[in-house]
């Protein structure tokens, strides 16, 4: 199954399907512009690995305010739509937008809506243009990051982010672990923890059955649920469900906090912040 084939993409599957299908054909090199923000990093850098696989010719534009370039174009906007935008002809552009969707629908037939970011999105265009590249696969766990970043997980459970990171893992794209696996942690994703606790639960943590794994943790985790600072939703993500991926050893949140703290404390050079954050993506599929 591909990412087009979750029901959360049910709404853009076929604008996606078209796109990919024009930009392999096109034969003509392709704009990606994108704002220079978080989410335009991510989309643009999943977008040119699958460029860079099937041999798209292409130029980044990272801009405050995208606009598509003279000839064929993907331009990733920040506005939220109920629907994406048609593709447009001559020349070729493709917009993408934050999507709402109906993202999962529960047993008792209730419908839990979800917003698809455009870094979601565009992890659906680069499996879609390259499905089995490899710059495209080691960038897929990245399609997550829309969702983490957003106000999603700031208030309760964000159904398009579990669907994506189940989907990821089931195919050995990613792997889930709890928090004392992950060898290198970025302790500011985390503010509060007993870092002497979490070593002596990391210590031990091989040696615990399941049961003691629970309750060790949570105990650790327990003095944190009034925190101000991390929403329960968020919390549980940190301390269960952490993302790592082939030859990580730190975590998908642990390197995008560093990533924030570099690029909110750089005014005059972020176009290059960015830019060398792509290309390292690109490189070596990781931030850090």
């Amino acid at each position: 199954m591909s990412l087009l084939e979750i029901p959360a993409y049910s709404s853009v599957a076929d604008s996606v399907r078209e796109a990919a299908l024009k930009l392999r054909t096109s034969g003509t090199s392709v704009t990606i512009s994108a704002p220079l923000d978080e989410y335009g990093i991510f989309s643009s850098a999943l977008i040119e690995a699958a460029f860079l696989d099937a041999g798209i010719p292409y130029q980044r534009r990272l801009r405050n305010e995208p606009t598509p370039g003279r000839g064929t174009s993907v331009v990733i906007h920040g506005d939220r739509v109920s629907a994406l935008p048609q593709i447009e002809s001559n020349p070729l552009k493709f917009s993408i937008h934050p999507v709402e969707v109906d993202a999962l629908i529960a047993s008792g037939g209730d419908v839990r809506k979800g917003l698809l970011s455009p870094v979601a999105i565009s992890a659906a265009l680069s499996a879609s243009i390259s499905p089995s590249g490899n710059k495209t696969r080691n960038l897929l766990p990245w399609a997550l990051v829309g969702n983490w970043l957003s106000e999603g997980l700031e208030y309760t459970y964000d159904p398009v982010y579990t669907v994506l990171r189940d989907y990821l893992c089931e195919r050995g794209i990613i792997r889930v672990v709890a928090l004392p696996e992950v060898i290198d942690v970025e302790p500011r994703t985390i503010p509060g923890i007993d870092s002497v606790a979490l070593d002596a639960v990391r210590r031990r943590w091989s040696k615990f059955d399941l049961e003691g794994r629970a309750q060790s943790l949570s105990h650790l985790l327990k003095p944190l649920l009034h925190s101000d600072t991390l929403s329960t939703a968020r919390l549980e993500e940190l301390g269960w469900h952490r993302i790592l991926a082939p030859g990580w050893e730190s975590d998908m949140a642990s390197q995008i906090e560093r990533f924030l703290v570099s690029w909110k404390s750089t005014d005059t050079s972020k176009r290059q912040l960015a830019g060398d954050a792509i290309d390292n993506l690109l490189r070596t599929g990781r931030l850090d």
